[in-house]
Parts: C-alpha cells; sequence; structure tokens
C-alpha cells in the first residue's frame, strides 16, 4: 500500500522551543486524522509540515496528493 502522508521521526522547534520530536506516522490515500491538544503543543505546525509550508527540523516527510485542513466549528454554534 502507498502512503498518503508519512511522517518519520519528525522534529519541530519554532522560535527555539521543541515543540514534539520523534513523531511517525502513516496515513493511506484518502486517510484522515485528528490533530487536538492543549495550545502551543504544535498542532498548526504540524499541518503546516505536513503541507509542505514549513521544514521540519529533523525526520522524514512523504506524501502524495494534497493535505485537506476542516477546522471543527465551535459547539455552541454547531448545527
Amino acid at each position: 500500500m502507498n502512503a498518503g502522508l508519512s511522517f518519520a521521526h519528525v522534529t519541530c522547534i519554532r522560535g527555539g522551543n521543541l515543540l514534539f520530536e520523534g513523531l511517525s506516522f502513516t496515513l493511506a490515500p484518502g486517510g484522515a486524522a485528528l490533530v487536538s491538544g492543549p495550545n502551543g503543543t504544535g498542532k498548526s505546525s504540524l499541518i503546516r509540515i505536513a503541507a509542505g509550508l514549513l521544514p521540519a527540523a529533523a525526520g522524514r516527510v512523504e506524501g502524495e496528493g494534497r493535505v485537506r485542513c476542516w477546522r471543527r466549528r465551535p459547539r455552541s454554534i454547531r448545527s
């Protein structure tokens, strides 16, 4: 099976702060992932790395196709 997106031992450093290191996962083509966590833990940076907008400090990112991002609406305005 070909990977739609693959991270191998990826590290992210922003503003001198280590946000995550050694992150590895593989998504199949058409697969999805939920990225959640507290503020400042690297969620947006992870998406930027996946989209090719930010280089990883270490590790390897491979992908085919496009990265699509959806933002969940707050519960108070969900229909």
